[in-house]
């Protein structure tokens, strides 16, 4: 799958579960958005195990790429400092597991992505083409 594609099905996959706790959440809770101790919930989405699926299906460098994304999207890194941004979240996140429960803990990452693709836009840079693999190493 390329990145982009990734990209776009997590934005996806978000919004439907983004949709799914704005729709369920308000009826479980009186006090919402207040949760109190000891109300009943409701069940994750579907869309949550799919997010979490895809993201372990993903090459490393497509992973830690899709996170930085995410972080150009809500602000902390500008799509003009990929590289160097590329080589914090290595180094930020020293296993794919810990991006993976990054990404599935945010529940904003379809707003987020969808930001950064806007900002990767503007900058006529091709998602499909990206590659840090050879530029970083991480000690």
């Amino acid at each position: 799958m390329k990145l982009s594609e990734s990209v776009r099905e997590v934005i996806r996959l978000g919004n439907m579960t983004r949709a799914y706790w704005d729709r369920e959440l308000p009826k479980r809770h009186p006090h919402y958005p207040l949760i109190l101790a000891g109300e009943d919930s409701v069940p994750p989405p579907s869309e949550e195990a799919q997010i979490q699926s895809l993201l372990k299906s993903l090459p490393e460098d497509q992973l830690y790429t899709l996170i930085l994304l995410a972080y150009v999207g809500r602000g902390d890194f500008s799509a003009d400092r990929l590289v160097p941004a590329y080589q914090t979240m290595k180094e930020t996140f020293l296993s794919t597991d810990l991006a993976i429960a990054q990404m599935t803990g945010n529940t904003a990452i379809a707003e987020d992505l969808t930001d950064a693709l806007e900002e990767v836009q503007k900058r006529h840079i091709d998602l499909d083409q990206l590659s840090f693999a050879s530029n970083v190493a991480v000690s």
